[in-house]
């Protein structure tokens, strides 16, 4: 009933199999070393603006503030550290790329262990885990489109980073033997999950009470893991006071999002329901074709736990909560090792071809299509560049390192001719908590408007600045707020990054409310007025009213402290 049932079953040379493996491992390393060294595009995609966060983000850290400590996050401070770090480290590199490929950084070296303890026993079964590791760890897209026309999936990155810490933990928790090296990857995947996102954490605890339940983690390695996550986290605490804040964060947002949780999980069950179908379908056949057989000196209830069965069944109600939460990410890719898993132990079956064929088949169609229509939408959105451009501009740097279609281009600029002839049209729509169109976000044109109209601003303000304009702290009443890295300032500490007033803005405190009213240049994107800006300025309205509103462009307004207005004249 072990993995190497798998190899046994199909003889194939063991040393050019686990040279395969390290080739998979070697080549994605290299791939992504490559990719964040180069001067990349990415085409612009849905939702891109997510990834500004992660400028936001690198803008604060590098200004000394800690991450929910300093400032309020929809997720945890390791985020933030990872691309910090990759943005620091690799200085050709596009954000966007560098925020996904960050968590590689964890992930390659702790599945290169796994590897390492799989393959000297199983190298096939290590290269059927490798394999689709790497190709959702090279290609940041989501397993799922959210737009019809192609591009880069700038949002969801935090999902992806803790679908593939999952990924390398449901892998360790079934084919690797040492316990010590388990006991240290436990720890670190689970300390990486914590402060990843709390969900992933809580999808991860499932997977390792059901490896306890069945045997293969010892009682002394769970001890040791729980006590290495303790006591690492007790000193981050000491150090930094960081682990308390984010605990706060995280109770804060689950009091602003408090909805019907079996709403959110059927809306979760049902963006996998194909997964979801095949994996059932799955258990079905084995629950038949493969009956509970302890070991020597096993119990049975322990073997039942072991059961494939039970490990499916733990990955899918793992998957479709951790999913329940999120808007995109690579949804049940840590079916793989476990699929994986259940067809080695089937092939270890006496006979029974046709429900080994039977399970083969639905493994195949459980796992497969999202990992196809993952390289599908990287293909479409890479290919589509061919046919885009760049568009200019003064104040991006490497962030504005984009590719759009010309129709997109000719869209944003008619649209915002029209929202600049027409403001009180946009201006109704925000009153009636309405937008100009119901997938606003994911449009393109709407993405490349918003980055024009940023670097119209940031460089009317760099023009300001020049003649004398002196100012420290700039924050934007929008979602994301790219200024402060643009224009090499501060944005003002305990205000939320990702401000999604009706997800992520906490009830603002006598510490929020000094903060805003001590910031220097409040920006106000105009082109379209929106119903989150309008509700950000309601939200913060009491602290900016000893601010004066003048306009800077045709797209921005901005509320400046009464010292400085009088510079910001155009």
């Amino acid at each position: 009933m072990s993995a190497t049932t798998l190899d046994q079953s199909l003889p194939l040379p063991r040393m050019g199999l686990t040279a395969l493996v390290w080739a998979v491992i070697g080549t994605l390393t290299a791939l992504i070393v490559a990719g964040l060294a180069l001067p990349l595009h990415a085409p612009i995609g849905a939702m891109y603006w997510d990834s500004f966060l992660y400028l936001d983000a690198a803008n604060r850290i590098g200004q000394g503030q800690v991450p929910n400590v300093n400032f309020f996050t929809p997720v945890g401070p390791l985020e933030y550290y990872l691309s910090t770090w990759t943005l620091n480290l690799f200085s050709n590199a596009q954000p966007m790329y560098a925020a996904s490929w960050s968590i590689a950084f964890v992930t390659i070296p702790l599945m290169a262990l796994v590897l390492w303890d799989i393959a000297r026993r199983a190298p096939l079964v290590a290269l059927a885990v490798a394999v689709p590791f790497a190709l959702y760890t090279l290609l940041p897209f989501n397993t799922t489109e959210y737009y019809n026309f192609p591009g880069s999936d700038g949002f969801g990155i935090y999902n992806r980073h803790a679908s593939q810490l999952v990924y390398v933990l449901a892998a360790a928790l079934l084919f690797v033997r040492r316990q010590w090296l388990l006991a240290a990857l436990i720890a670190a995947l689970m300390l990486a999950l914590f402060l990843v996102k709390v969900t992933g954490f809580v999808v991860a605890g499932l997977l390792c009470v059901v490896a306890l339940a069945a045997g293969r983690v010892h009682v002394l390695s769970a001890i040791a893991s729980a006590v290495v996550f303790a006591a690492t986290l007790a000193g981050l605490e000491l150090a930094t006071g960081m682990i308390s804040a984010y605990l706060a964060d995280i109770a804060a947002l689950f009091r602003i999002n408090e909805t019907s949780m079996a709403h959110r999980l059927v809306q979760g069950a049902s963006r996998t329901g194909g997964t979801v179908i095949f994996a059932g379908l799955t258990c079905l056949v084995l629950l038949f074709a493969m009956p509970v057989r302890a070991l020597p000196d096993q119990p049975r209830w322990r073997a039942a736990f072991d059961h494939p069965v039970i490990w499916i069944g733990a990955a899918v109600a793992g998957g479709i909560f951790f999913e329940s939460q999120n808007t995109g990410s690579q949804e049940m890719i840590a079916l793989w090792p476990v699929i994986v898993h259940a067809l080695a132990r089937m092939l270890s079956e006496p006979g029974a071809h046709a429900a080994k064929a039977g399970v083969a088949l639905l493994a195949g169609c459980t796992v497969l299509p999202p990992l196809v229509q993952t390289i599908q939408h990287a293909a479409r959105a890479n290919l589509a560049m061919v046919r885009q451009i760049a568009p200019d501009h003064a104040n991006w740097g490497r962030a504005g390192r984009i590719t759009v279609r010309p129709r997109m281009l000719e869209r944003f600029e008619r649209m915002r001719a029209h929202y600049i002839a027409w403001p009180e049209a946009t201006r109704a729509l925000a009153e009636r908590r309405e937008l100009p169109a119901y997938v606003l976000y994911s449009e393109h044109d709407f993405q490349v408007g918003l980055m024009h109209d940023a670097d119209e601003v940031a460089g009317e303000l760099a023009r300001l600045e020049a003649e004398g304009l002196s100012y420290r702290t700039i924050m934007t009443l929008d979602f994301a707020n790219p200024f402060a890295f643009m224009l090499d300032k501060s944005a003002p500490r305990h205000i939320a990054i990702g401000a999604d007033p009706y997800r992520a803005v906490p009830e603002p405190d006598a510490a929020v409310y000094e903060a805003v009213a001590d910031t220097d240049i409040v920006l106000e994107p105009l082109c379209p007025y929106r119903d989150n800006s309008r509700e950000l300025r309601a939200i913060y309205a009491p602290a900016l009213t000893g601010h004066v509103k003048v306009t800077l462009t045709d797209c921005y307004a901005a509320y400046v402290r009464p010292a400085i207005a009088a510079q910001l004249t155009r």
